[in-house]
């Protein structure tokens, strides 16, 4: 007996016809599921009535794109429920919406609300708001009223997103070893040296608490054929300080071993205890200086701000007059364009000029320092060690006027500051300070009293590119003593420092002056003179540049003049230098000479010397492993060659080097890198800086962290060296590395570290098997729009997915053999079973994670 034939080409053409027939109308657009089965002759389909109503999704787990107010604000995961209007809606929580910047705590709404208790309807806590989840993109819209934001100041975080991170213990070290021989020569004997040098910087972190200490090791050898050996050894803790924040105050509190700032006074190393305030917490946007920008908006404008055609700042004001306040420091200066955009598109165009100094702040900002110690300085043998207390204020006052002040107290010694800095709009920045001291040195009864004056002048001109880096000069009478000073003279200095070390400073003159040429590169000048009290002796030095490129081919030449004139003979240092690199790939498009490049430096001076250097430089490996091969030649025939290696991974960093020349042989290597042990167990990892993140992604092994050159260990941990402190910090995984067994419910976080955290990164992974499993109902598919669910234990993350066209469904971190849950209505008849094993299931090819079979799916 033969089947019925079906003339499916006339599906089309009869489902067309039907559309056209009137049929009553509800007042609503629908959408009939049967037409899903035309061509399957399925018995059943899937209950879409979730799909009915525009927007409607089935209830689940989704790891879905969050934008606020068409903001990118990461991946997350987030669990959609049924709600009481028979609506599918995501589980918001207050504490959730305030971490996106919905500002929560001030909303009446939310006020006997818990944390963590989801919000069903969020429009009828925030009027205006909306919620809109695409299904296809996996993208969740949330729009919220600008008033139901927190206050928006660019770059602002929330200090409660701030994070002190897991208790650590960290050790950054640096080792190097090298042996140079020395061949007899000018009639000294055979002779070799060997130097061993370490530096580990160890911490403890626990809560807010920083606990640092840095340990060098030297130890050096001499051997000659004609005498004995030598052999010298040290070794010395020193910065070791206990430090933490406190937030409420936006200061850091350190106690150890440290060192004044240097924006009132000469830095000042000490033992005691030092409170100053905290830019890094700091919203970036209100650090150092920038001008407040004022104007008068007709209607709702848009203002942009532009520096050297690029825009810095853009936002969006009401009619009247408006005042920007929280613009980007952008160096130290360079005219700024505002350009206001009314909402009928006239435009129109102000300038405002802009130069700043270090030492210049905002209008109403405020940076100070309290410092109780001891004198810790090092030039000397010994030093007086003085006690002192000392105070220092910056303050912003508006017009671009900045004050700052301060005062040093110790037995025998006062000194006092007081100066002002003043942006001069289209005439730079200036600032100005008088300090005086009172003194009664080691061993005199005399008490002596002198004033330092110092001025200070930057500006840049973007038109024509110059740029007064520094200008700045200080000038001290006779009986003027600094801090160090107080506690330096009289006493020995120590074995490698300058003798000028202990010498005072009678008037020190820099300059430092940029000029860029655009395409033609660039032009630097800088001098320096500095004369001295007690004695004749004056020291300039001068500096001048070219930098430039062309077609890839950077080049630059140099010239330096050092001359130190008064009692004695001093030599004069004339140098001219030339270095040029030419890449490899300008000859070539394989990739192996896209990292490569040649080296050429040349270097004279008024000596009489000449040295020439010809090199291959390059790397590979994905920059991992870093290569050079030089030449060298000089004027009196002393030619050595040099071979360097070196390799970068995620556990550190280690170099190995080979010289070789008529008289000499060298040979030197050199590692670094970090160990942190945290509550997970121990990682390696590259030198850290001050905030690291502490990635866990359990069964992960071998991923790599797009924050640069590093990977998983071989249980998923890996340590991200360099983080910005107190501010958004974004990590993500490259899930195409991924194990072949393991899947990402989300591959990027943001952390929120505090200066020296060790924040955990914890990415949750589905460990298990991938799977792209068809699913029937005896011979039948199962319908599209099925919700498919692993069986679990009670507390784990679901695991779900949604069937699609011929049965298919696909999965991750399946175990090898389980249990799924298929439903496609609420009826006990719209919902099965499915028993799987995976085992002796292959992967269709060798580069494919994905595994392949069909599956019965039985009664509930």
């Amino acid at each position: 007996m033969s089947k019925p034939r079906t003339d499916s080409g006339l599906l089309p053409t009869m489902a067309g016809a039907a559309l056209l027939v009137g049929v009553p109308s509800w007042g609503g657009d629908y959408f009939d599921p049967g037409l899903l089965s035309l061509t399957g002759g399925l018995p059943a389909t899937a209950d879409l009535s979730t799909f009915a109503k525009q927007g409607s999704i089935p209830a689940g787990t989704y790891l879905v794109n969050l934008f606020v107010n068409d903001i990118d604000s990461g991946q997350h995961t987030l669990l959609f429920k049924d709600a009481s209007d028979g609506k599918v809606a995501p589980q918001l929580t207050p504490a959730f919406l305030y971490q996106q910047g919905v500002n929560t705590k001030a909303l009446p709404a939310f006020a006997d609300l818990p944390e963590d208790m989801p919000v069903e309807h969020l429009t009828t806590l925030i009027p205006d708001s909306a919620v809109q989840f695409d299904l296809a993109r996996l993208r969740l819209d949330i729009t919220i009223p600008q008033v139901a934001m927190q206050p928006n100041i660019q770059g602002a975080i929330d200090p409660a997103l701030w994070d002190d991170g897991v208790p650590a213990l960290l050790l950054n070290y640096t080792l190097s070893g090298g042996r140079n021989w020395l061949d007899a020569q000018y009639g000294m004997a055979k002779s070799s040296q060997t130097n061993l040098f370490a530096n580990v910087r160890s911490g403890v972190n626990w809560q807010a608490w920083r606990l640092r200490s840095d340990m060098i090791y030297t130890r050096n050898t001499s051997d000659r054929e004609d005498g004995p050996s030598t052999i010298s050894q040290g070794m010395q803790f020193t910065n070791t300080f206990l430090q933490r924040d406190i937030r409420p105050w936006r200061s850091e509190l350190l106690m150890g071993e440290s060192s004044t700032d240097n924006d009132v006074f000469d830095s000042i190393p000490f033992r005691g205890v030092k409170l100053n305030s905290s830019d890094d917490m700091l919203p970036i946007s209100l650090r150092g200086f920038a001008p407040e920008i004022t104007g008068i908006a007709q209607s709702n404008a848009r203002v942009a701000v532009k520096q050297n055609g690029n825009v810095v700042y853009q936002t969006y004001v009401a009619p009247g007059p408006f005042r920007i306040t929280d613009l980007f420091q952008t160096g130290q200066g360079g005219d700024l364009t505002v350009t206001i955009t009314e909402s009928d598109g006239t435009v129109r165009t102000q300038s405002v000029a802009f130069s700043a100094l270090p030492v210049m702040r905002r209008p109403g900002s405020l940076k100070y320092e309290v410092t109780a110690g001891r004198y810790n300085g090092g030039i000397t043998v010994n030093s007086q060690e003085a006690n002192f207390l000392l105070g220092t204020a910056i303050y912003g006052l508006p017009h671009g006027v900045t004050l700052y002040g301060g005062g040093l107290v110790a037995k025998d010694y006062l000194s006092m500051v007081a100066g002002s800095g003043v942006s001069l709009g289209y005439l730079g920045a200036l600032s100005a300070d008088i300090t005086h001291s009172t003194a009664t040195l080691y061993g005199q009864d005399e008490q002596r009293q002198g004033t330092s004056y110092r001025m200070r002048y930057a500006k840049s001109l973007l038109e024509t590119g110059t740029s007064v880096d520094l200008a700045a000069y200080r000038y001290s009478t006779r009986h003027y003593y600094s801090f160090a000073d107080f506690n330096n003279l009289g006493f020995r200095l120590s074995d490698g420092q300058v003798p000028w070390a202990l010498e005072r400073q009678r008037s020190n003159l820099q300059i430092r002056l940029n000029q860029q040429l655009g395409n033609w590169g660039a032009l630097y000048f800088s001098a320096s003179r500095n004369d001295f009290w007690g004695n004749k002796r004056v020291m300039n030095s001068v500096s001048a540049g070219y930098n430039g490129s062309y077609r890839g081919v950077s080049y630059g030449v140099a010239y330096s003049v050092d001359r130190i004139k008064g009692d004695g003979s001093w030599p004069e240092n004339r140098q001219l230098s030339l270095n040029m690199q030419v890449p490899l790939s300008l000859f070539s498009a394989s990739p192996a000479l896209n990292r490569s490049y040649v080296s050429y430096q040349m270097l004279c001076n008024n000596n009489g010397q000449q040295q020439q250097q010809m090199g291959l430089n390059g790397t590979a490996l994905d920059e991992r492993l870093s290569y050079s091969v030089v030449q060298g030649w000089s004027k009196r025939d002393s030619n050595n060659s040099m071979l360097n290696i070196g390799y970068r991974g995620s556990k550190g960093m280690a170099n190995v080097g080979y010289s070789y020349g008529s008289q000499n042989r060298s040979l030197n290597m050199s590692g670094s890198g970090a160990v942190v042990v945290h509550p997970q167990g121990v990682t390696f990892s590259q030198m850290l800086g001050s905030s690291v993140a502490l990635v866990r992604a359990p069964e992960a092994g071998g991923v790599s962290v797009m924050n640069g050159n590093i990977q998983t260990d071989s249980r998923g941990y890996a340590i991200v060296p360099y983080l910005s402190s107190y501010q958004n910090n974004r990590i993500s995984l490259n899930p195409s590395t991924l194990p072949d067994n393991v899947d990402l419910t989300q591959s990027s976080l943001n952390v929120y570290p505090t200066k020296g955290a060790v924040v955990l990164v914890n990415f949750a992974t589905r460990v298990g098997y991938q799977v792209l499993m068809t699913l029937k109902q005896g011979d039948i598919p199962i319908p599209f729009g099925a919700l498919v669910m692993l069986e679990q234990a009670t507390g784990s993350e679901p695991n779900t997915s949604i069937v699609g066209d011929a049965g298919q469904v696909y999965l991750s971190g399946l175990p090898e053999s389980g249990a799924l849950q298929v439903s496609w209505g609420r009826n006990q008849g719209q919902q099965c079973r499915v028993l799987f094993t995976l085992n002796g299931v292959a992967k269709p090819a060798a580069n494919t994670p994905i595994r392949v079979l069909d599956a019965r799916c039985e009664g509930a």
